[in-house]
């Protein structure tokens, strides 16, 4: 226990050393807003009652907790991934279950959770709705979605034994709560004192399948670099194989994209409606902003040396240029050729707005993309096991921003001249970055060579 006090009050130290006059201010800000959504949700759920609007009581606390799923799991992966912790060293004498019991303990103790239970229990004392079983649900459902995303983050970042009696152990008592969520889900309400203690128990059961599961994993493999005398093979596919952080992270990027992907194809198969069409914001995943997202906001800090040798012997723009379209070209074919099948196959009626769309985010985010890894280099830090984002928030939010605009003429067919003014306004952007290359060269260097 004393371990575990130590290890929450040495990160919530760590979170705050740094800037900490700005993360108590956004802290703030998180918590004043949690407040007003837990006011909002909670004059929704009198109004809902009151038969005001057409939604169940019941209804609207399962998509409250829909949303809280969605957004935990989400947190982790979109739009930068954020890998696992480690917070005690594998060298430290201490048991298996007992540095399981810490991780997941001092990962809940963070500014986010505190913002996420501050907004359950704000819409507990508010809302007479929302009662004492309901908030009991809320704190499972939020527990397990974090469980959830530790099982997701260990299969990206680890090797698994398939197996072993550990992995088989931990399917098993996956599938099991898998099934009894299909059957009775814990994210829609019930105030029965029974089905809240077998909600308790299959959770339970869930977190000793997450602590199998990580017995079950092994350490990623050393990075091997392939070389060969080969002069007709591609720089770009090298590139892309040679580096296992952005390999992985750009892997995981095209999955997540190919499953959002699949389930539109499948609710527009079995319904006869694309997702996409009742969620505006779903269209996010159709474009290659997630591949942007995750590396290449941040190519030279993942390509650092690739960078440095450029520099060294040219420092020519047109190859700074060059090996930036040749480290996105594969990912980006990959990438196309998705969306090209998905377009094709199961969404003729958007084709020719996909297709333009996906055109001009490449000539706006690629000029993005290199703005952002000169300008806001972050430093990848020891593969794949740093907590910590691999690219720049600021450019991140930059490059949802102009995304988002490029969804503006399914409003209106003429809000396609859009597209060539955001065009303009990222090549512009490049130039006058480039302009100024030789003060930012320094920075480069200093963040990844003396950090």
């Amino acid at each position: 226990m004393n371990l575990i006090l130590f290890s929450c009050k040495a990160r919530l130290n760590s979170y705050f050393r740094q800037k900490k006059a700005l993360r108590l201010f956004l802290l703030a800000i998180g918590v004043v807003l949690s407040a007003m959504y837990s006011w909002i949700f909670a004059e929704l759920l009198q109004k809902t009652a009151q038969g005001a609007l057409e939604l169940t009581v019941e209804k609207t606390i399962s998509y409250t907790n829909l949303l809280l799923l969605a957004v935990i799991i989400l947190r982790g992966f979109f739009p930068a991934y954020i890998p696992r912790a480690e917070f005690i060293s594998r060298l430290y004498p201490i048991k298996p279950i007992k540095r399981f019991w810490l991780e997941l303990v001092v990962e809940l103790a963070s500014p986010f959770y505190f913002i996420l239970f501050n907004f359950l229990m704000m819409l507990f004392l508010l809302s007479p709705i929302y009662g004492f079983a309901f908030f009991m649900q809320s704190i499972m459902v939020m527990v397990a979605a974090h469980v959830t995303r530790r099982s997701l983050q260990l299969f990206v970042e680890r090797r698994m034994r398939w197996g072993h009696s550990t992995f088989i152990s931990a399917a098993v008592m996956g599938a099991a709560f898998l099934a009894l969520q299909a059957k009775a889900p814990m994210f829609e309400p019930n105030d029965s004192l029974p089905m809240l203690l077998v909600h308790i128990a299959s959770l339970a059961s869930f977190v000793v399948s997450n602590f199998l599961l990580e017995q079950a994993a092994v350490e990623p493999r050393l990075k091997v670099v392939s070389h060969t005398s080969n002069s007709r093979r591609s720089l770009g596919w090298r590139l892309f194989k040679n580096n296992k952080t952005a390999k992985q992270l750009l892997f995981f990027a095209i999955g997540f994209k190919l499953l959002m992907l699949a389930v539109d194809a499948t609710v527009f198969t079995n319904k006869g409606f694309h997702v996409f069409d009742k969620n505006m914001s779903m269209w996010l995943f159709v474009g290659p902003l997630v591949l942007y997202s995750y590396v290449f906001n941040n190519l030279w800090g993942f390509y650092k040396n690739m960078w440095l040798t450029i520099e060294r012997t040219t420092g020519n723009y047109k190859d700074f240029l060059k090996t930036c379209l040749l480290a996105l070209r594969i990912p980006l074919m990959i990438d196309a050729g998705l969306m090209i099948a998905y377009v094709a196959i199961f969404n003729h009626e958007h084709a020719m707005f996909i297709l333009l769309m996906y055109a001009t985010a490449i000539l706006v985010l690629t000029p993005i993309s290199i703005v952002a890894s000169i300008v806001s280099p972050v430093v990848v830090k020891g593969g794949a096991m740093s907590f910590s984002a691999k690219t720049s928030y600021l450019f991140n939010f930059i490059s949802i921003l102009l995304m988002g605009m490029l969804f503006l003429p399914l409003i209106h067919p003429l809000l396609y001249l859009i597209y060539p003014l955001l065009i303009g306004i990222a090549f512009f952007a490049l130039v006058a970055v480039l302009k100024e290359y030789k003060s930012y060269k320094y920075k480069l260097f200093e963040t990844f060579f003396k950090a």
